[in-house]
């Protein structure tokens, strides 16, 4: 008890110290960009608008911004309102510069969380390294939302070696703060756990619903219809024309149908991802299942089935693929290296190299599978 104790201690710190540099650090952050929707949802629910009531935010926001401004609604469970309701408290400046930190701290934290067996200064390489890597940064930049995901899915990898019931929770929740790239990481750690037998697993388990009932509850407090009126807001969300063709997005789906029919579709995207769940279950399940008990491999590979299957991402998304990346790392450095420097492309080809992403996406399932049978882990 005195640990978690010790561990708030450190996080109000870190948190009273990075909300300083906020403030003091002229760091140009737009904060008309991604981040935008968050804040104005925030502010709108302190000023008493639920974070789901569309027909209200938008003339509450129209007053706030400049001409122009697109606000888009809200498509984020309650509970990551919740969790940033802070933000609303700030000047719009500071609480995007604040945001941009909390970014970059769960980035950091997520691969000290991977590599518990490096040196220190090793440790910040990495964190250099996955910070500078263009997803990363694309999502630092715009603001966007995916860092709980990738640090609760570190965090499962990191709770589960060191048997913490409370921290594997506390991984499971955060995989739902940006639901459609954390479902299949959450659910490969529920089976895991499931899997497992073990009172530590039990108790895991037990908490984790504990969690998602508190989370549940007090989202009521965000919006007292949420269970209908998220639906609601993805609805609207989904209608916007630039989520319907999405021709922004990286995925392979949404690549492959662009290719085909020479415009891009979520819907049919998310179609073609739907034809690739069983052929891709029945080859995880024949050849990889020998390695699923180790729960690094297990959320590097479905961090990597993440990315082939989802129809809705963007460059910032493939965040994740750091997972893999670092899994990866302990096999091959030629192969891991390549891998990190292919993203890197988008600055050169712009939206024409969206499908770099995906391809990445299926060259690191390949030599997943090709190391896999090689020799275990050294976690193992």
């Amino acid at each position: 008890m005195k640990s978690y104790f010790v561990f708030l201690a450190i996080f109000l710190g870190v948190v009273i110290i990075v909300l300083g540099i906020s403030f003091f650090t002229p760091l140009p952050v737009s904060f008309y960009q991604d981040f935008s929707v968050m804040f104005f949802t925030n502010l709108g629910l302190l000023k008493g608008i639920p974070i789901y009531d569309y027909s209200r935010q938008l003339p509450f926001v129209e007053k706030l911004t400049p001409p122009g401004f697109t606000f888009h609604p809200f498509p984020y469970p309650p509970w990551y309102a919740l969790a940033t309701i802070y933000l609303g408290l700030l000047p719009v400046r500071i609480a995007a510069r604040f945001w941009f930190f909390c970014n970059l701290t769960m980035l950091g934290l997520s691969v000290w969380l991977l590599t518990p067996n490096w040196k220190t200064m090793h440790r910040i390489l990495g964190i250099t390294t996955a910070i500078m890597f263009l997803p990363s940064f694309g999502l630092l930049v715009v603001g966007q939302y995916s860092a709980p995901v990738l640090l609760g899915a570190t965090l499962f990898i990191y709770s589960a070696r060191k048997k913490s019931s409370v921290l594997s929770a506390l991984s499971m929740l955060l995989m739902t703060f940006k639901p459609h790239i954390g479902i299949l990481l959450l659910l490969s750690g529920l089976v895991w756990l499931f899997a497992e037998r073990s009172s530590f697993s039990r108790r895991a388990l037990g908490l984790t619903i504990f969690g998602g009932v508190f989370l549940a509850m007090i989202s009521f407090l965000a919006d007292p219809a949420w269970p209908v009126s998220y639906i609601q807001s993805l609805s609207r969300y989904g209608n916007i024309r630039g989520v319907q063709t999405c021709a922004l997005c990286a995925s392979l789906s949404v690549t492959a149908v662009q290719l085909v029919t020479g415009r891009a579709s979520t819907s049919t995207a998310a179609w073609v991802s739907l034809a690739l769940v069983f052929p891709l279950g029945i080859f995880v399940w024949l050849r990889l299942r020998h390695r699923l008990h180790d729960p690094f491999f297990l959320i590097a590979l479905f961090a990597v089935l993440t990315l082939l299957l989802d129809p809705y991402l963007l460059n910032y998304d493939f965040t994740l693929m750091l997972i893999p990346l670092f899994w990866l790392f302990d096999y091959t450095l030629p192969f891991t290296l390549a891998l990190y420097l292919v993203p890197g492309a988008a600055i050169l080809y712009g939206r024409d190299s969206n499908i770099i992403f995906g391809f990445a996406a299926l060259v690191t399932l390949i030599l997943i599978f090709r190391y896999s049978r090689s020799y275990p882990h050294i976690w193992d």
